[in-house]
């Protein structure tokens, strides 16, 4: 940078870029980035003798109302005469601020975990109908949480690399603004519902495993916890400004957002790791009760203690963005694509770690000495199962000893 920027040159550059590309948002040059709205506004001022009365003629300059025009010199900067000190300031700190782009990460990690989750989700569909005959209710309802996280991805990979490609606000126009604001509410609202779904599949795997009271109840209060906390989320983004879509029109002058964005993730994020690792342990103990081998033991452990790395994945995207709200570097805007990597990450490898064990029961039924059992104990357990189901048939209830030693499909 030529020199260093203050605080308050950083601030007026922000806001007076984000007003500038406002003022064009339903005229022809709703697509012009807002260092040319700035320098070509600049250029203009110079030929004005007097500012203050230059509203109509400023107003057929950048293809918007005059209204809109008085309202923003009135309001933020008190009359066109000073609104032609802040542009020749901004316009002259704008070029030392450079063109900073966001991270290139993204794109290739987004299409690297898109095909391992589908080669995993595949293979998951596949043990559902190799070793349990049909496709369960669960596994629906973690496709409709795959194709929204595969949704939301694409929308985030062409945000990423299009609109906000160059992260400053000078860098951009209303059109990139606009598809920003867009996408990011939509990702906002999608994220609750994918975490709830992958969840919620999960809860009603373990449901089905056994009538075992513990579990049940377990299960059913966990999902009481995941639905109130994906609601609070979804309910928060989604009217966390009045009106909802703030940006758009004179809402942009005058909306109020009263949720505090950085207090509504903490809390979410620290109930949504919590879920994770109670999530991960509800099994535990049913497959200390059943399973008595210790290599049997570790590895019905982890198969379902693999859902740590959720849990890691979700404590990271609450660091970064925690680190992107109270970041106080000047000149330096946020990279956006940090935290689009982690919540990418998150959800897929939830959705990943949830497919574990129906791989596992694949594994175990095509090719068992990946596992270090061999062909007899396997069909031992497969007796021992089929016995197990015919010896419960009318009794009113299932003792926990009823759940197979494998993993269940």
């Amino acid at each position: 940078m030529e020199h260093s920027i203050s605080p308050s040159e950083w601030m007026y550059t922000q806001n007076l870029c984000r007003i500038i590309t406002w003022l064009t948002s339903e005229g022809q040059k709703s697509n012009v980035v807002a260092s040319e709205l700035v320098s070509s506004t600049n250029d203009w001022l110079q030929g004005v003798q007097n500012a203050n009365t230059s509203a109509a003629e400023y107003a057929e300059f950048l293809d918007t109302s005059e209204e809109w025009v008085e309202v923003v010199w009135a309001n933020f900067f008190g009359s066109g005469e000073s609104y032609r000190e802040f542009i020749a300031l901004v316009n002259g700190v704008i070029p030392a601020l450079g063109h900073p782009t966001q991270s290139a990460h993204f794109l290739p990690l987004f299409a690297s975990l898109t095909m391992i989750t589908t080669i995993v989700f595949a293979l998951r569909i596949y043990s559902r109908l190799k070793v349990g005959g049909y496709i369960r209710a669960y596994d629906w309802i973690i496709l409709a949480g795959f194709i929204i996280t595969l949704a939301t991805g694409i929308m985030r990979a062409y945000i990423l690399t299009g609109p906000v490609h160059y992260r400053g606000v000078w860098d951009q126009s209303w059109d990139d603004y606009n598809a920003l604001e867009s996408s990011s509410l939509a990702n906002n609202i999608c994220y609750p519902i994918v975490v709830f779904l992958v969840k919620t599949s999960l809860l009603l795997f373990y449901y089905q495993l056994t009538a075992w009271k513990p579990l049940r109840w377990a299960t059913i209060i966990t999902f009481a916890v995941v639905t109130c906390n994906s609601l609070a989320l979804l309910f928060g983004y989604t009217f966390r400004c009045i009106p909802v879509l703030g940006w758009r029109g004179l809402n942009f002058l005058d909306a109020y957002c009263p949720v505090k964005v950085w207090k509504l993730e903490l809390g979410t994020s620290i109930v949504n790791i919590v879920t994770d690792v109670v999530i991960w342990l509800i099994p535990l103990p049913m497959i200390f009760k059943i399973i008595h081998t210790p290599t049997e033991r570790f590895l019905g452990v982890l198969t379902f203690g693999i859902g740590a790395l959720a849990c890691i994945c979700c404590g990271m995207r609450l660091s970064v963005m925690h680190n992107a709200w109270f970041s106080k570097e000047i000149g330096k805007p946020m990279d956006s694509s940090i935290v689009a990597t982690w919540t990418q990450t998150e959800l897929y490898m939830a959705i990943i770690c949830s497919s574990v064990p129906a791989i596992r029961a694949l594994i175990i039924k095509k090719a068992p000495r990946i596992l270090g059992l061999t062909e007899d104990s396997v069909d031992s357990m497969e007796k021992s199962q089929e016995g197990r189901r015919a010896g419960k048939d009318g009794e009113a209830s299932v003792d926990v000893r009823s759940v197979e030693p494998v993993s269940p499909v």
